[in-house]
């Protein structure tokens, strides 16, 4: 999944459909995948032991549940990996696919970073664009962790209905959801030792990496109000990340490892900082609501024979849909600039408001606008410097 080639809707379909079909294949049947999982699963239930004062069942219930994950959980972690990502591939199997323009991707992007924690509560399952979805950005997004690393996102899936399952003092309790994942750009700019370490022991193994890398599977609960102590267990885990983050830098230098090898051209003023953990939401919360909205223009490429074949042996649909920001968007009379030496992009005439609905009793999520503005092959502004979010 190259992004050096000019981006066209029909080879952005084609590209996104081969990776569904060679990640789901991987995640299937690699050895290499459920052992990188495996890792994941144990770095996460650290984590959760911290807030759960070492009660190792009810970490791994938090781990787990939060995944959707329904007990009794495994006892070893090699067989936990296996669960996760046989439900991994059921997602990617029966996703609707989505591919997305460079300039519908800057669009969102500026959208999701004036989303706060008080607008992901608003999640609903009619917000939804289909009940199972996978969208691939056309390149590349750099992320900074809250431990301090870098990762370079270029898809996501969701499934609902699904659910967290919670411990509770009686068992459990379950709460309605959707499940989300995010997936990193094998060939992206992120090149940490431990990843290159991987990919050559996948690549010796005969089982060599796919487009697309799993990172992280959650749940994002439904129109859940948050409690002032759910609230400051959140930001617990988070500052245990970012220690533990710290942590991992240090140990993996210890080594002579680089996990923040970054390569290809790059500049600092392209990372989005996750300062909570939750970009991923954020990003999938600003997609769905602009795609509801009309913002965005959904439409069909067609399929062709060979691409329908492929897909049917492998047992997911050859269906993909593209997604751009619609034409009229833009100001009737208002034309691309000329004549200057424009330096960057960015999304103008678009703000975010909180729309409240009396026949369902709730608060929305709306975004006025928006068009995106400056040379295609300009980086785009972000965060503070896009004027015209609020």
């Amino acid at each position: 999944m190259g992004g050096s080639k000019k981006w066209t809707a029909a080879g952005a379909a084609r590209a996104g459909r081969e990776a569904r079909i060679a990640t789901a294949e991987h995640l299937d049947g690699a050895p290499i995948a459920r052992l990188w999982q495996a890792g994941k699963l144990m770095y996460g239930y650290e984590l959760a032991l911290g807030q759960v004062d070492g009660h190792e069942s009810i970490a791994q219930a938090m781990l787990l549940g939060g995944m959707a994950l329904a007990p009794p959980y495994p006892r070893d972690w090699h067989d936990a990996a296996g669960l996760v990502l046989a439900d991994e591939v059921e997602a990617l199997r029966t996703a609707q696919l989505y591919v997305m323009s460079p300039q519908m991707c800057d669009v969102v992007l500026a959208a999701a970073q004036t989303l706060t924690f008080d607008d992901l509560e608003l999640v609903d399952e009619d917000d939804l664009p289909s009940p199972t979805g996978m969208v691939v950005l056309p390149h590349p997004v750099l992320i900074e962790t809250i431990g301090g690393n870098l990762s370079d996102e270029r898809a996501y899936t969701w499934r609902a209905p699904s659910r967290i399952v919670r411990p509770t003092p009686r068992g459990t309790e379950d709460v309605p959801a959707v499940r989300i994942s995010a997936y990193n750009d094998v060939n992206g700019p992120v090149q940490p030792d431990s990843f290159r370490d991987m990919a050559a022991r996948a690549a010796a193994e005969g089982t060599p990496l796919p487009p697309l890398l799993l990172d992280a599977v959650r749940c994002q609960p439904f129109r859940f109000a948050s409690s002032p102590d759910q609230r400051a267990a959140f930001q617990d885990y988070i500052d245990r990340a970012a220690r533990l983050g710290e942590v991992a830098q240090e140990q993996a230098a210890a080594v002579g490892w680089d996990e923040n090898r970054v390569v290809g051209e790059y500049s600092p003023g392209q990372v989005i900082k996750d300062v909570d953990n939750r970009f991923t939401e954020r990003f999938l919360y600003a997609f769905w609501r602009l795609c509801e909205q009309r913002i965005a223009e959904v439409r069909d490429p067609g399929v062709n024979h060979s691409a329908r074949v492929r897909a049917e042996r492998a047992g997911v649909s050859p269906e993909v849909r593209v997604v751009d920001i619609r034409a009229a968007a833009r100001p009737a009379g208002e034309s691309p600039p000329t004549g200057r030496d424009w330096q960057h992009r960015w999304v103008v005439r678009m703000h975010k408001v909180r729309q409240w609905y009396p026949s369902e009793q709730r608060h929305r999520v709306l975004y006025r606008g928006p068009y995106v503005k400056g040379p295609a092959d300009k980086p785009l502004l972000a965060g503070e410097v896009v004027r015209g979010l609020r």
